[in-house]
């Protein structure tokens, strides 16, 4: 009874936490991939995203989360289109994930550090930015799964209940098919402290199994064994290599910005006195942040690690844990320590000092930094987060207003989508789409480029306007925006592309300059930014239309002829001399 009282009120105080440095989302409406979220889920029932590849690849070709679609269904079924709705959800969830967190940490930890690595979780940089973007619950809902997991095994090697293997075991199959990042669960599985070796292997061979199984439904799912969105057959390149080892490296500054070299020392300080007395090399600890860290390989080349978002959530966790778990060592072996020398201390005669009275003195600095490491890197984490925070929250409201926009009015109006919203178009084509099957209106028109309001110039347009956060009428400025267009437009300027798209990756060749930017412009696909030439695991509709656009050095523009995207066809070539 008393271990559910002090779970229920761990789960109390991490809710309240959450609500209260998360609680500017319930303003928030629908950003980044939300739309298409809903979308798919509006779309086809859940169980086809787990069981028809041809559905779940019309969503992501290149990995397979058939459980956030899944999730977002469920708000869909209990709240409709309510954003503040699925912001609770959201928030719960992270709360959800923080008790697990507890009831891990405080499996091997006293109540105290596992609720203070736990409140670090909540506070940290990943979690708060998981919180503003809904489209990364399954990062958060994974998580809680996986977790559950672990409790669930190390309470069935404590106590042989068979009910919590069963239950460690169905968490991990639901914490698979939330993301990726949770399949090598079952290798940590092994490295726990409890019971034996054997024992172990024994209990972890379902969740083997699971594995095995696993990689063969992702293969039938998505056609590939590896996923991401860069060739793997790049990953063992010197090269490539490098580009993790440095991507990995800012981890520190990324998570806790200006702090982080103090946040890196006490980490080491206390990592270091743990291992000092342990007297052992800590190869279950490297194991497991091998595990972590493993599955972000694929994304440091793209889409890229340059914020300490939902990408770095596990890394986070594993920051958090390792913290507390140290700290509680270090204080109860101390505390352990002291209790011994002064018992040994008070049989020492009389005028003489014993190697038990240096031994405690030398205990008191490790109890000092153990004490003081996670209250330091708590507030730094926060203080860190909460700007970084707002800043992606000042970011969210341009999704926030244009959504507003697009779902008030119908397609008498055209507007600029801005310069956050631009490069996630998907963002508008799938709430336009939403909103059409569901009420079947229109919305308004996207200008992805001055190129389409040439050829529609006597239309009502509408910009996001920083200032007051919303949508500014400009229609008065059309004549003037599209003189400046004309001034920089070389209609006549060299300019050649090659493209093939087959098997959902889209190759390209661009030129024949080599200074300045390329851009795929389409008002169905949005504004793409492009090297001169490379590859993309991407899903693109067939047939749909889009321009190349050159920006030189010196600020002119040249575009191509219209082309269109041909799925699984030859090669399209097309040059301008």
């Amino acid at each position: 009874m008393l271990n559910l009282v002090k779970i229920a009120l761990a789960a109390l105080a991490l809710l309240a936490l959450t609500l209260v440095v998360n609680a500017g989302v319930f303003d928030a409406n629908w950003r980044w991939d939300d739309t298409q979220i809903l979308l798919h889920a509006h779309q086809y029932s859940f169980w086809q995203d787990f069981t028809r590849p041809e559905v779940w690849q019309q969503f992501s070709p290149a990995n397979l989360t058939p459980w956030l679609i899944f999730s977002f269904e469920v708000d869909m079924i209990l709240f409709g289109l309510t954003p503040a709705a699925f912001y609770l959800h959201q928030l719960v969830a992270i709360a959800a994930a923080g008790l697990l967190l507890f009831m891990c940490l405080n499996l091997w930890c006293r109540a105290v550090f596992a609720l203070a690595g736990s409140a670090l979780f909540i506070v940290g940089l990943p979690t708060m930015l998981v919180a503003e973007q809904l489209m990364t619950r399954h990062y958060v809902e994974g998580l809680v799964f996986a977790l559950a997991a672990l409790y669930g095994f190390v309470m069935y090697l404590r106590t042989e209940r068979r009910g919590a293997l069963v239950l460690a075991l169905l968490m991990y199959v639901l914490a698979v098919t939330a993301k990726e990042i949770y399949v090598p669960l079952p290798a940590l599985l092994l490295l726990v402290p409890d019971g034996t070796w054997g024992r172990r292997i024994k209990a972890s061979l379902p969740f083997f199994i699971v594995t095995v199984l696993y990689a063969l439904w992702r293969g039938y799912m998505l056609g590939s064994y590896s996923g991401g969105y860069v060739d793997s057959s790049e990953y063992l390149t010197f090269a490539f290599v490098g580009e993790v080892l440095a991507s990995f490296g800012r981890f520190p500054v990324l998570l806790t910005g200006l702090g982080w070299p103090v946040v890196v020392l006490l980490f080491l300080g206390v990592w270091g006195i743990y291992l000092a007395r342990q007297r052992r090399v800590p190869w279950r600890a490297l194991l497991v942040a091998a595990l972590v860290l493993l599955p972000l390989v694929p994304l440091v080349r793209s889409p890229g690690i340059v914020l300490a978002d939902r990408y770095l959530l596990l890394p986070w966790v594993m920051v958090c844990f390792a913290l507390a778990w140290c700290v509680d060592r270090i204080i109860v072996v101390s505390n352990k320590a002291v209790a011994g020398n002064n018992r040994a201390s008070s049989k020492a005669p009389a005028g003489t000092t014993s190697s038990a009275t240096a031994s405690s003195v030398t205990s008191a600095p490790a109890m000092v930094l153990a004490g003081t490491a996670l209250p330091i890197i708590l507030a730094i984490a926060l203080l860190h987060a909460l700007p970084v925070r707002q800043a992606l929250a000042t970011v969210g409201t341009e999704f926030d207003v244009q959504a507003q926009f697009l779902w008030q009015n119908e397609d008498t109006h055209a507007f600029v989508p801005s310069g956050n919203v631009l490069p996630a178009f998907w963002f508008v084509t799938g709430l336009r789409d939403l909103k059409a099957r569901i009420s079947g209106q229109g919305s308004p028109l996207p200008v992805v480029d001055d190129l389409y309001l040439a050829q529609q110039p006597d239309t009502r347009l509408f910009t996001y306007d920083v200032n007051c956060q919303c949508m500014r009428d400009v229609t008065g400025a059309i004549p003037e925006r599209l003189a400046q267009h004309r001034e920089r437009l070389r209609a006549d300027a060299e300019l050649s592309l090659s493209y093939r798209y087959q098997q959902g990756y889209f190759s390209w060749q661009f030129g024949p300059w080599q200074e300045g930017s390329y851009h795929v412009v389409s008002d169905t696909l949005g504004v793409l930014p492009l090297p001169p030439a490379g590859q993309l695991r991407v899903t693109l509709a067939d047939n749909a239309p889009f321009y190349l656009r050159y920006t030189s050095p010196e600020g002119w523009i040249t575009y191509s002829a219209l082309n269109r995207v041909v799925r699984d066809g030859p090669a399209v070539e097309w040059s301008r001399n």
